[in-house]
């Protein structure tokens, strides 16, 4: 028979569980190595190279077209953050956490920290602003809850900062992304959504005391929002939480 005579002896099993195992050893190596196009190589807190790269090596370079006219991005590309991070050790050895040096919630250090996003607005499919303002986009109500415009708000420490003027709202995901803030010294914020609470008679954000509404990073645009942005905007009012009491600032 054709299987006897030509095959002999071999075992196809074998071959066939060993030809898979080779497969998925490929495929875990290029699915890590692909994963390695962003963040690597590695750093210490500190912005010194780490020691340990891991078992894996760089890929090679691979550009990609974005959409909507935006250009090209190639990864990796061995580029810093130019910014200085304001961060002392704590500890000689990694793993130890490391101490602001400054005011944490200007630069943007530990739980107030922030990545270095395009500074563009984001897009749906079809190359809008997938962010809005509810007053400019003219096609989104509130048809359930309780409307917060025009309702005070109230910082951490029970102080009355300004008052909800507008809500901005992911259009393909119809969500309220943000509240935007008139406060009282004249200047407009944006507030995440997961940051606030909203009362009957009022809004609530617990993160901030009074006296750092003023330091939430603006918008260039009032009727945009860009990614690097969200990013500044979340990172602050997140910082807060840690930060904003003086009893939990009081060792920085």
């Amino acid at each position: 028979m054709l299987g006897t005579t030509f095959f002999g002896n071999f075992d196809l099993a074998s071959l066939a569980i060993w030809l898979f195992w080779g497969f998925f050893a490929l495929l875990v190596y290029y699915l890590q190595t692909e994963n390695m196009r962003e963040g690597y190589p590695l750093e210490t807190e500190d912005g010194a190279p780490a020691p340990n790269q891991g078992p894996f090596p760089l890929p090679k370079p691979k550009t990609f077209l974005l959409p909507h006219g935006r250009g090209s991005v190639t990864v990796p590309n061995y580029e810093r953050e130019a910014r200085e991070v304001a961060l002392a050790r704590t500890a000689v050895s990694e793993g130890f956490p490391h101490a602001p040096t400054g005011d944490p919630m200007v630069d943007g250090v530990g739980p107030a920290s922030w990545a270095p996003r395009r500074d563009i607005p984001e897009l749906d499919g079809h190359g809008h602003n997938k962010i809005v303002p509810m007053a400019v986009s003219g096609t989104f109500s509130v048809s359930a809850g309780r409307d917060p415009r025009g309702l005070p708000v109230q910082a951490g420490d029970l102080e009355v900062v300004g008052t909800i003027s507008d809500m901005w709202v992911d259009a393909p995901e119809q969500l309220v992304r943000y509240l935007q803030i008139d406060l009282n010294s004249g200047a407009k914020r944006l507030v995440p959504m997961p940051m606030v609470k909203i009362w009957q008679d009022r809004v609530r954000i617990n993160s901030l005391s009074s006296d750092l509404f003023d330091g939430v990073p603006a918008t260039k645009s009032m009727t945009e929002v860009t990614l690097l942005e969200e990013d500044k905007i979340s990172a602050y009012y997140a910082g807060g939480t840690l930060y904003a009491a003086a009893k939990r600032k009081s060792g920085f």
